[in-house]
C-alpha cells in the first residue's frame, strides 16, 4: 500500500474519531432544535414550573380552574371545559425546549387528573394544583440529576471509543505503519475484520445500555 492510500485512510480514522464523539443517544436533532431556538423565543417560554406557579395563583386569588387554564393559554375556550388537546397546547406554548418530550405527556395528565377531580368530585383544585407542582419539582430535580450521573460515562464512552482510531494515526505519524499491516492480506486482514466487528458490536450495546438506563419511567 502507497503513502496516498496510507493517508487516506488515516483521514478516514480521523473522520471516525470524530464522529465517536457525538452522543451516544439519539437527541442530536432535538439538541440541534433548542439551540436553533431565538434567545427571544426562549425568554417567552417561563417552564412548566412558573406555569403551574401561575395556575395555583390563579386558583388561590379565587378564579375558576377553567379561567386559569384559559389565562395560562392567552385564549377563551368554546366550551367551559378543559381538554387533553388544549392541556398539551398550553404546555407547549410556555415549556422550555428541554421540557418537551415525555415530561410534557406526564405534566398534561397530571393536569387533566387535577381538572377531573376538581370538576367531577369537587376537589379543591388548589390541592390539586400544589400536588402537580410537587411532582413537578420531584421530577425537574431527578432529571437534573440524571443528567449529572450520565455525564461522566458518556465522556468516558466517547473518549475510549476515539482510543482505536487515535492509536492507528499515532502509529502512521510514528513511522510504525499499522495501516499498511491492516491491509495486508492474512494475519492484517483477519485483524481488522475482527477489530472493526468488536468495535462496532461494543458501541452498539453501549448505545443499548445507555438508552435502556436512561429511559423515562413514566410512573415517576
Amino acid at each position: 500500500m502507497n503513502d496516498e492510500t496510507a493517508a487516506w485512510l488515516a483521514a478516514m480514522m480521523t473522520a471516525f474519531a470524530c464522529l465517536a464523539l457525538l452522543p451516544l443517544r439519539g437527541d442530536t436533532a432535538a439538541r440541534l432544535k433548542a439551540m436553533s431556538v431565538k434567545p427571544s423565543a426562549q425568554s417567552d417560554r417561563p417552564g412548566l414550573a412558573v406555569l403551574i406557579a401561575s395556575l395555583l395563583a390563579y386558583v388561590d386569588n379565587g378564579g375558576g380552574l377553567v379561567e386559569a387554564f384559559e389565562e395560562a393559554s392567552g385564549r377563551r375556550f368554546a366550551t367551559r371545559e378543559v381538554t387533553r388537546e388544549r392541556v398539551m397546547v398550553m404546555l407547549e406554548s410556555r415549556c422550555l425546549p428541554q421540557e418537551q418530550g415525555p415530561t410534557l405527556t406526564i405534566m398534561a395528565q397530571a393536569l387533566m387528573a387535577c381538572y377531573g377531580l376538581s370538576a367531577i368530585l369537587g376537589c379543591r383544585a388548589s390541592d390539586g394544583l400544589r400536588t402537580v407542582a410537587a411532582m413537578q419539582k420531584r421530577r425537574a430535580a431527578l432529571d437534573e440529576a440524571r443528567e449529572k450521573a450520565f455525564a461522566v460515562p458518556k465522556a468516558t464512552i466517547r473518549l475510549l471509543s476515539t482510543l482505536p482510531a487515535l492509536t492507528i494515526i499515532m502509529g502512521e505519524f510514528m513511522g510504525a505503519r499499522p495501516l499498511t499491516f491492516l491491509c495486508r492480506s492474512g494475519p492484517g486482514t483477519i485483524c481488522l475484520i475482527l477489530g472493526v466487528a468488536f468495535y462496532v458490536i461494543g458501541l452498539v450495546w453501549m448505545h443499548l445500555l445507555m438508552n435502556d438506563l436512561g429511559r423515562e419511567n413514566p410512573w415517576i
